[in-house]
């Protein structure tokens, strides 16, 4: 079965508005609520390979019918109306420009991904998604919507899928919600469902696939996983526990080349060949399109700390000033601070090294923390090449930075993981969760008694490994 996602509604009579900066209302159709969301489509078999997404402004207007989803026929089963009604649809009513920036909008959206953006009609044979943008919902006999498409229950990915969103209740001003609402509808058919918050307890208004109107701006598919629900966090039903948009869009596209640019980061201060001492700040500013998703502070080759971005506003998320403190156990001697500024998706941007002291140079390693090495002056480990589930000692030989131990047993290498979340984990690892820890640990199965009810994952791909990145703090220890 393939269920109706109303993407945007203007109105249900038992949910209150909730307006925007833009004038946009977001609902959806509510659970046991009879709406077009209950018809029942046949499903188009996924085709593997799909390489375009054809967004439609109906140029002299488009016919619909009343029938079975599919994009080739442009055919839909919403409307509670007899099979084989016809309607006309109005074309893209705010002119060029308009359309031009909606466009450049969603290549941006979906540049990281595998996939061809395109207004033009893709060549025959070639399979594809459709996205309409244009006329309004009275056009297609709706009401209370500015936008739907189908998507599978399971949230399995469809080819020759045809969503709406309905351009013309737009402003011709609002680039950024016609953008995010075709970006939602469209995602539908990949297989996305809606997002309501990220694991930490910030809101999703920052993803295309959430309703939350608490931030603007605009929106990207997040590598950040969330917990599914429209006005409240939800299960994900059949999609899983959790969702990353971003890499669900990457593991059925692939990846493409981001068109959005890398942060803008400056070191403000220390000034270099300045003196710190413990409990100094670093100081950065930065900005990013895509938005600053974290700061880190580098000593001498290592991440020492790390910030998370700064919240998001009315417009999204402004050009901040972020204070990183040199942590206490930073061992004396002359430091080379590097700020790295990431996005969501892990484009990187650092800053020019500066050099400063702590203290007195090392003589040696005596006075440097466990693992590190001295020369001249500076405390350091060298770079880390420890894979997951190999021994370890100290954190630092880890490739993903986490050196822990299970039920007191030896130390190992580790990553963080999200049960319940398939691939989590790289392959004859299982995803452990902890008493003393929370979230969870991949841990080598055959370490492992079966009985405890962990889930097991498959292999991971690397793109995970960010996203899951916040999750391996919960549980990292440093080990002098």
């Amino acid at each position: 079965m393939i269920r109706a996602t109303l993407g945007i509604a203007l109105a249900l009579a038992i949910v209150p508005a909730v307006a925007t900066a833009e004038g946009i209302e977001f609902h959806t159709d509510l659970p046991g609520e009879q709406s077009p969301a209950s018809f029942e489509a046949k499903p188009q078999p996924h085709v593997l390979g799909i390489k375009y997404l054809y967004i439609n402004r109906c140029a002299g207007g488009c016919v619909i019918t009343k029938g079975t989803d599919d994009a080739r026929t442009h055919s839909t089963a919403a409307p509670d109306d007899p099979g084989g009604t016809k309607y006309n649809l109005s074309e893209f009513a705010h002119g060029d420009e308009s359309w031009n920036e909606v466009m450049q909008c969603l290549r941006e959206v979906y540049s990281p991904y595998d996939i061809i953006v395109t207004d033009q009609p893709p060549p025959a044979g070639v399979p594809y998604n459709e996205g309409i943008a244009a006329g309004t919902q009275r056009e297609l006999n709706l009401s209370g919507l500015l936008g739907y498409a189908y998507n599978n229950q399971d949230c399995s990915p469809r080819s020759y899928a045809l969503s709406f969103t309905f351009a013309n209740e737009f402003s011709p001003q609002s680039i950024n919600g016609m953008c995010r609402v075709v970006a939602q509808e469209t995602a539908h058919s990949f297989g996305l469902t809606h997002s309501f918050e990220f694991t930490d307890g910030r809101s999703a208004c920052n993803d295309p696939m959430s309703y939350r109107t608490d931030c603007g701006g605009r929106r990207f598919f997040r590598n950040d996983f969330a917990r599914c629900g429209e006005y409240e966090a939800a299960s994900c039903g059949g999609c899983g526990g959790l969702q990353n948009t971003h890499q669900k869009l990457l593991n059925i596209l692939g990846p493409g080349t981001p068109l959005t640019a890398k942060p803008d980061v400056t070191l403000t201060s220390p000034q270099n060949g300045a003196t710190v001492v413990n409990g100094s700040f670093v100081g950065a500013q930065a900005f990013s399109e895509r938005g600053i998703f974290a700061i880190e502070l580098w000593l001498n080759g290592y991440k020492w700390n790390t910030v998370k971005g700064a919240s998001w506003g009315s417009n999204g998320q402004a050009i901040a000033t972020y204070q990183v403190q040199l942590p206490a156990d930073v061992p004396d001697g002359v430091i080379d601070i590097v700020v790295k500024a990431k996005d969501d998706i892990e484009l990187t941007t650092e800053t020019p090294v500066i050099t400063v002291t702590k203290g007195s140079p090392c003589a040696s390693a005596d006075t440097c923390a466990a693992g590190q090495r001295c020369e001249a002056g500076k405390c350091f480990w060298d770079a880390p090449v420890g894979e997951v589930g190999d021994v370890c000692t100290f954190e630092q030989f880890c490739k993903t930075g986490v050196c822990t131990a299970v039920d007191s047993g030896e130390q190992r290498c580790s990553v963080g993981c999200v049960q319940g979340i398939a691939d989590s984990c790289p392959m004859g690892f299982t995803c452990l969760e902890t008493a003393d820890v929370g979230g969870g640990l991949c841990w080598p199965s055959d370490d492992i008694d079966t009985g405890c009810g962990c889930s097991s994952g498959g292999e991971l791909p690397v793109t995970s490994l960010f996203g899951l990145g916040l999750v391996a703090l919960l549980f990292r220890r440093r080990r002098r």
